[in-house]
């Protein structure tokens, strides 16, 4: 077995590094990876709000611009990766998400490099097959895959003929910390228009067609027909904003449905609900709903993915069919005529996400699957 080095080298190789629920694990795992083990560096497709956050920590993030994977920039940032990779000696590559598991896999094989982690953390709803067929050349040349679900693993084995013993299971991980149950603040609510004691449904994601915002929507209606006074919170921004604007008017719930757009006080937001939502058809782990629990918040999500990993069925909330909007109503306004019962799930994932959930898990898990491939 080889000898592990003092330090490990080890290069992240992200995609763009802003805002969002994988970029978000990115560098969480990168500020808390302990700096006397690893001396990080951060190559990134580009720069975006999360790169302030780790070079403050002392890592530094180089930036390699992309506009397409075929162009010879392209190809100059290949080249220039692998040359990094070489200059500097890294013991280990860890790419993060789709662009990365291309860019990062091709420059450090050109550097000869065989100590690649690739990652998955979707089910590919969003790519189209052709992209899907080169992140599978990706998994093969790399050494493991790492997959934040379950559900995640399971879609890759039969779906994408990727081999069992290559695929590593590690939680995402929360601060929670940060996204801790509180009371409302009356400042936020009074921002978003909703009155104290009002009953609130939230969900939060980027506005994508692929997140189920439109079922959300159609959720409300039905809600609204049942139970008028249910106020619907949207919180987070995208391509797919104005059509569920035009759809909350069309479906006459444009009283009742509150746009937040992106926001930077989300803990603070998810205090003000009573209620939190998963409506898309097809997740990995979501982010969104780990901090929903940490704040202790009951959850109905759709049953798909890694989800079920995460919201255990009649305990810390409940698990609907995808696209059920029946299901998804008629178990919130179960939630919202039993306020009790609302609680003690909302309490009950808390200790999941305490157990299950936090950095310190992230980190401490893919610290062993670090040394795992660094001994093969």
């Amino acid at each position: 077995m080889p000898q592990l080095p003092e330090k490990i080298k080890l290069l992240h190789v992200v995609g763009r590094f802003g805002i969002g629920g994988t970029e978000r694990q990115q560098a969480e795992l990168i500020k808390r990876l302990p700096a006397d083990r690893y001396e990080q560096t951060v190559a990134a497709m580009e720069k975006g709000a999360f790169a302030a956050e780790v070079e403050q920590r002392g890592v530094p993030v180089i930036e390699f611009p992309f506009t397409s994977f075929y162009n010879i920039r392209a190809a100059r940032n290949y080249l220039a990766l692998a040359r990094l990779i070489r200059r500097q000696r890294f013991h280990l590559v860890h790419c993060h998400n789709f662009y990365s598991n291309i860019f990062g896999t091709i420059a450090a094989r050109l550097a000869g490099m065989k100590t690649i982690i690739t990652s998955r953390r979707d089910l590919g709803g969003m790519f189209t097959k052709t992209q899907l067929r080169v992140q599978r050349l990706a998994y093969r040349f790399s050494a493991a895959v790492l997959a934040n679900s379950q559900g995640v693993k399971r879609f890759l084995i039969e779906n994408e003929q990727v081999p069992e013993t290559k695929i590593h299971c590690v939680y995402n991980g929360i601060d929670t910390d940060r996204f801790t149950p509180q009371e409302p603040a009356s400042d936020a609510a009074e921002s978003l228009g909703i009155a104290p004691g009002s009953p609130v449904v939230g969900m939060v994601g980027n506005l994508h067609p692929w997140k189920g915002f439109d079922v959300f929507i159609r959720i409300a209606a039905a809600v609204n027909a049942s139970r008028p006074g249910v106020r619907f919170l949207i919180v987070g921004d995208g391509p797919q904003r104005g059509a569920l604007e035009q759809m909350a008017r069309e479906l006459h719930v444009e009283q009742s449905v509150t746009f937040a757009g992106a926001r930077g006080d989300i803990p603070e937001i998810l205090a003000l609900m009573s209620v939190f939502v998963l409506s898309s058809p097809a997740e990995g782990l979501p982010n969104a709903v780990l901090e929903a629990m940490a704040c202790g918040l009951p959850v109905v999500a759709s049953n798909t993915g890694g989800v079920p990993e995460t919201v255990n069925d009649g305990e810390t909330g409940f698990l609907v069919l995808p696209g059920d909007t029946a299901g998804f109503a008629e178990k919130i306004l179960q939630l919202l005529g039993d306020p009790a019962r609302a609680k003690q799930m909302g309490q009950a994932g808390r200790r999941a996400a305490l157990e299950n959930f936090s950095c310190e898990s992230l980190v401490k898990n893919t610290q062993a699957l670090y040394d795992e491939i660094m001994q093969d």
